[in-house]
């Protein structure tokens, strides 16, 4: 009877450990990754917005806030736009149009894709998660670039352009800014901005709601600034009280600024704007300097406004951004600095 007993319990013993086995193995496979698993995801959601309300011409925003490489983020953008145009929608490079946003984010166990769905004035969201264990390691280059900003100045009269001349060490800090009508120059003291000149600009005045310029900086001379203005080029020495001087000619207005950091690669990248409207949100990006316009960028900000310019900054990795905002009416001057992510 004992022998029995023994037997009984020892089969019990086998059987339970078995069971147990198969449950870890089971869940360990659970949570390998799946090669397919964000493609799935983005299908949902592209399936969620083409239910949705929605405009068929629009502009596509995709926003990648996670360690997802740059690579596997476009391609997730490709898959996302291919999936809403045999829907029939048709997306717009280089046009106003009302912006599909579409943004990832993570939290410790998830990557969230929120997608916002313009329609008729209005704009709908729809979200899809994948749980990160599912993903597997894709993540950036520990030396990925990153965009820093810092607020410098902001006002109600128009500011057309900005820059931020570069100084030798514990040289006072200059701004220059270009207004409708003047050439404005600002020394910072004890962490203010203060007035120094005012250089006013010769007519014929532009019309308030096309006015557009440039300032632009000779590396070789500090003190002299160029203005472009449509339909002529200006110079202008800060270093006397001369008046500034115009010619008429063609302006070759930049498209964005090439910036580079070596602490974070030998590679430079172009600091560009969308620029598509300037009474809607815009998008400040980084992009390398060889890659394909299409292609997406290793970085990118949000701005709460529309971006007038992008000007030189204090050096080669740093640019002055003018932006109108949206919710004050303001001009706002921003510093743009290159940060490595490690």
């Amino acid at each position: 009877m004992n022998n029995q007993l023994a037997r009984r319990f020892t089969l019990l013993a086998f059987t339970s450990t078995s069971l147990f086995s198969i449950f870890l193995f089971a869940a360990a496979n659970s949570i390998v990754a799946q090669p397919q698993a964000l493609e799935e995801c983005v299908e949902r959601l592209a399936r969620k917005a083409i239910a949705l309300p929605h405009e068929r011409r629009m502009s596509l925003l995709w926003t990648n806030h996670t360690t997802l490489s740059e690579r596997r983020a476009e391609h997730l953008r490709v898959l996302f736009e291919q999936r809403l145009e045999a829907a029939q929608v048709r997306f717009l490079q280089g046009e106003a149009a009302p912006a599909l946003r579409v943004s990832i984010e993570q939290t410790p166990s998830q990557l969230v894709f929120t997608a916002s769905v313009p329609s008729d004035g209005s704009t709908n969201v729809v979200i899809e998660d994948v749980a990160r264990s599912l993903v597997g390691s894709d993540e950036r280059p520990s030396n990925a670039i990153r965009i820093e900003k810092e607020l410098l100045w902001q006002q109600e009269a128009t500011i057309l352009s900005a820059v931020l001349p570069g100084v030798s060490t514990g040289a006072e800090k200059k701004m220059i800014l270009l207004t409708e009508d003047a050439l404005v120059i600002y020394g910072e003291a004890q962490g203010n901005w203060k007035l120094q000149t005012t250089k006013t600009l010769p007519g014929p005045k532009q019309p308030p709601r096309s006015a557009r310029g440039q300032l632009l900086l000779a590396e070789e001379n500090m003190d002299r600034v160029g203005i472009l203005l449509p339909g002529r080029r200006c110079e202008a020495n800060l270093a006397d009280d001369s008046p500034i001087a115009c010619a008429g000619g063609g302006s070759d207005w930049p498209a964005g600024r090439l910036l580079s950091l070596p602490a974070c690669g030998a590679q430079a990248w172009w600091l560009k704007s969308d620029g598509t409207d300037w009474t809607a949100e815009d998008r400040l990006f980084l992009r390398s300097s060889g890659a394909a316009k299409e292609s997406a960028p290793v970085a990118e900000w949000n701005v709460p406004g529309a971006v007038f310019s992008i000007g030189a900054g204090s050096n080669a990795a740093s640019a002055a951004v003018v932006v109108r905002s949206l919710s004050t009416g303001n001009y706002e001057v921003y510093r743009i600095e290159l940060a490595c992510t490690n």
